[in-house]
């Protein structure tokens, strides 16, 4: 009668060391941002080491920072902004030396719905934490996959990593949508121009142009105003959205989905 709770135990053991190695080896790619306001604020979030000289983040947590720090355990370095993606919400730093372990990249397109993913991030400002979910959506944007996923992170993990099942990096952890518990990392693949064209730009960094998923209600992508209006309960925007979508995308499957979800709810 004891075997099969030993067993059970021993599972247990090898699940949490592999969690545990997993969080190490994932660990060793990722740095704290610490950005300094003009009023002497530190805001804080989350970087990681693509190569030996470049960081990325969000732009949204270098902010208006007039001094940038990428940090690791009790180093910190200076880093100097070298492109500035603030429709994307991507901003690649450089440093002078690497502080963390350069990240295997892959693409969007490598993932589908089901995929296991690892997000971590510095949530809270705090210690370093990491959560394991799967991929939930895949959202076409500008020739790549905004992914949604339920591997939940908080404030102070944006400009984090979304790892998949290989350890290879496939997004940069975002934004989240606290009613509805939707967390999204936008992909890899849009800091190709960023990597491509890096040269010197003067912090603080001139915000011209707001994040997607922060911009008016007009110029976010369809998707997300579809699951803003369903997060706000408002029925009759979303069914107008999403007609909309079918209307500009008539090919897109997954704006066709929506529209077939929105034309069953009942209006207000």
């Amino acid at each position: 009668m004891r075997i099969p709770g030993l067993l059970l135990m021993l599972l247990f053991a090898t699940g949490a060391q592999a969690s545990a190695e997993r969080y190490i080896q994932l660990s060793m790619h990722m740095v704290k941002i610490l950005a300094a306001a003009p009023d002497g604020r530190i805001n804080s979030g989350t970087g990681v080491q693509l190569d030996a000289k470049h960081v990325i983040t969000n732009c949204h947590v270098v902010g208006r920072a007039q001094n940038v720090i990428v940090a690791r355990g009790s180093t910190g370095v200076p880093a100097q902004a070298r492109s500035v993606d603030t429709r994307h919400d991507l901003c690649l730093l450089s440093i002078a030396q690497p502080i963390a372990r350069p990240v295997e990249v892959s693409s969007s397109r490598t993932l589908k719905v089901g995929d296991e993913v690892h997000a971590m991030g510095f949530s809270g400002g705090k210690a370093l934490s990491m959560s394991v979910g799967r991929v939930t959506a895949l959202h076409e944007m500008d020739n790549a996959a905004v992914i949604e996923t339920d591997a939940q992170f908080q404030q102070g993990a944006s400009g984090g990593a979304l790892f998949d099942a290989e350890g290879r990096l496939v997004g940069v952890l975002t934004f989240f949508i606290p009613g509805m518990k939707r967390h999204f990392a936008v992909p890899t693949e849009w800091m190709q121009a960023g990597l491509d064209n890096a040269q010197d730009v003067e912090l603080p960094v001139a915000a011209t142009t707001p994040p997607f998923w922060a911009a008016a209600e007009a110029d976010k992508p369809f998707f997300l105003r579809a699951i803003q209006h369903e997060n706000d309960q408002e029925w009759d925007r979303l069914q107008a959205v999403t007609q909309e979508w079918v209307e500009a995308e008539p090919r897109n499957g997954a704006a066709i989905e929506a529209a077939v979800r929105a034309s069953r709810l009942p209006p207000r």
